[in-house]
């Protein structure tokens, strides 16, 4: 299975052979870099200054992922792995939401001027799209690990209402 999301990054990070991964670590150290680049995107940040190593580290961002998800496919006897596939849908929906705010939002280091540019975020969407149709598919052959009823937070919250 081949994931996507390569770029000038993806080989550098591909060499890892044989290596034990901290996926937990990993994906956190992302989800502080997606955080950082939304709370840029909030502030009127100068783009002659921040355009560049925001793309930069956006690319960088959506080749990590797609290693780490081909590495959590390929080592199927992770414990927790569940877990690790929840942790990485939950950073590829946060990925997801600056790359579309990099691409349609109002702050000053946005791509929407540069045609191009928006062009490389939107594959970098679908790559993003991808791989959390990726996890979702692994997920549903892997969950096995509880058969009892999952609760809604609206059930959940309908069922706190009362204490």
């Amino acid at each position: 299975m081949k994931v996507k999301g390569g770029n000038q990054y993806a080989d550098t990070l591909s060499i890892r052979m044989n290596k034990q991964i901290n996926f937990e670590d990993n994906i956190f150290i992302l989800n502080t870099r997606i955080r950082m680049i939304r709370d840029l995107l909030i502030l009127d940040a100068d783009p002659d200054i921040f355009l560049d190593k925001t793309l930069t580290d956006v690319d960088f961002i959506d080749a990590a992922l797609g290693v780490l998800l081909r590495d959590l496919i390929e080592n199927t006897h992770l414990l927790e792995r569940n877990g690790q596939f929840y942790n990485l849908y939950d950073a590829e929906q946060l990925f997801l939401g600056v790359l579309w705010d990099l691409a349609n939002g109002p702050g000053t280091v946005s791509v929407g001027p540069y045609p191009v540019l928006k062009d490389k975020i939107a594959l970098m969407r679908e790559h993003a799209l991808e791989r959390r149709k990726t996890i979702e598919e692994n997920l549903g052959v892997d969950d096995t690990s509880s058969s009892e009823p999952v609760v809604s937070s609206d059930e959940l919250n309908g069922l706190l209402l009362g204490l």
